[in-house]
């Protein structure tokens, strides 16, 4: 017998049991920790989406870019056809330009600085989109339960030609999602950097109409990460906004929902709070069991800025009146229900959160956008609704209450309270 033949195959044994293949999941798990751990990055990204029915064939493109550095450096910017801005700091002064308006703010930027504001402008969102890639890039591997390996696959992308393994998301493997959806989803992760360069979204499902009927839809979305640097020098430039010569210094954007607020809020304060039902762990919960406490209804989302910045200010007032009675209930309609239980469960939040799953709970309080406060006295009236509220003015309303909660008037915001580093 040919012994040399032996113990190459016995070494072939042993290897493949020390060296068992990898799991899809754990490894898309270790490339998305990457960005989660970085201090600092450049990530630029092309992003194509279809939507498609037998009457309709919808296609829009966005350019997202996000640089971010220590010190509070940071330039992120969105462009698309509803609206181009970018949001840029050098640490010391920070700027917002409009694109498409040619107008700019100016401001001084505070440690942990954030767009802490009222609104959102449409001119806005794919910014706000910038700020959250690296964010979105993890929950790849964190809002699923399992995924598969396919073939090693060549992409092209920014003229190269990029060796890549592949990772295969179907239905069964998402932690959550809705069993009337189709969904598929694919990672391509360079093989000799082990960064992704490129994503693409399938989903097969239906737009719900107001009555709630199901049109048909099919949407595909294509991200194709033309550059991604981690934790690698990036000059100064990069923080830094000369103004183009035709552009406007203004000293705040126009918030085109302020006119229809006291429409809105007269609607609501001194009548009834309208009944919903929540649910929670299958158990129904009617708001007006809660009659004769006051309540403090808050509908928010993760996506959203100003709700998120607002979290530090209110778990310092839950504190200041859970034990005087006030009850606290937030409100959030997700498109994934565990994307908000986890961020909950991060964030601390102390008091229960309702996911509303067709947006019926914010219909039924005229919900137009968030954040939106709603409280309610204890005989069951509405005494404060705002959207994009302040925490003075959240304080100044609950203060009204009675006695018991006239020590929690005044502003008591938290100093550079920020949304988390995306």
């Amino acid at each position: 017998m040919d012994f040399s033949f032996v113990l190459t195959l016995a070494l072939l044994i042993q290897g493949t049991a020390v060296n068992p293949p990898d799991d899809a999941l754990d490894f898309l798990n270790r490339v998305t920790q990457r960005y989660s751990d970085a201090k600092s990055y450049h990530i630029e990204a092309t992003l194509e989406r279809v939507d498609r029915n037998e009457l309709s064939h919808n296609w829009h493109k966005t350019l997202l870019t996000a640089i971010v550095a220590p010190g509070g450096r940071y330039r992120f910017e969105g462009r698309s056809a509803f609206g181009s801005a970018v949001f840029v700091s050098n640490g010391t002064t920070k700027w917002n330009y409009h694109l498409d308006e040619h107008q700019y703010t100016e401001t001084a930027a505070a440690a942990g600085d954030s767009e802490k504001r009222h609104f959102i402008p449409q001119e806005e969102i794919r910014a706000h989109d910038a700020q959250l890639l690296v964010a979105d890039i993890r929950s790849l591997s964190t809002h699923h339960k399992s995924a598969s390996f396919l073939p090693d696959e060549t992409v092209a992308v920014g003229g190269r030609s990029i060796e890549c393994r592949v990772v295969r998301f179907t239905g069964a493997d998402f932690i959550s999602r809705k069993p009337d959806y189709k969904v598929e989803e694919t990672v391509w992760v360079d093989k000799s950097r082990n960064l992704i360069v490129k994503t693409v979204l399938r989903i097969d499902g239906y737009r719900a109409t107001a009555s709630g009927a199901h049109i048909p839809l099919f949407t595909e979305e294509t991200t194709v990460f033309n550059v991604v640097q981690l934790d690698e020098q990036e000059p100064e430039s990069s923080f830094d906004f000369s103004p183009p010569s035709d552009a406007k210094l203004v000293a705040c954007f126009p918030d085109p929902s302020a006119r229809s607020r006291p429409l809105q809020t007269a609607e609501f304060v001194g009548k009834p709070a309208p009944e919903i039902r929540l649910i929670r762990e299958g158990k129904e919960i009617p708001l007006s069991s809660y009659r004769g406490k006051p309540v403090f209804v808050e509908f928010w989302a993760i996506w959203c800025g100003p709700c998120v910045a607002l979290i530090p200010d209110l778990k310092k007032l839950y504190a200041e009146t859970a034990s005087k009675g006030l009850v606290w209930v937030s409100i959030e309609n997700e498109e994934d229900a565990s994307d908000a239980a986890k961020f909950v469960k991060e964030q601390q939040i102390p008091w229960p959160n309702y996911h509303d799953e067709d947006g019926t709970l914010g219909r039924v309080f005229g919900l137009e956008g968030v954040p939106l406060g709603v409280l309610i006295d204890p005989e069951g009236k509405v005494t404060f609704y705002s959207v994009g509220y302040d925490i003075s003015e959240l304080r100044a309303a609950v203060a009204s209450l009675g006695p018991e909660f006239s020590s929690v008037a005044g502003p008591s915001a938290t100093p550079g309270a920020a949304p988390p580093k995306p």
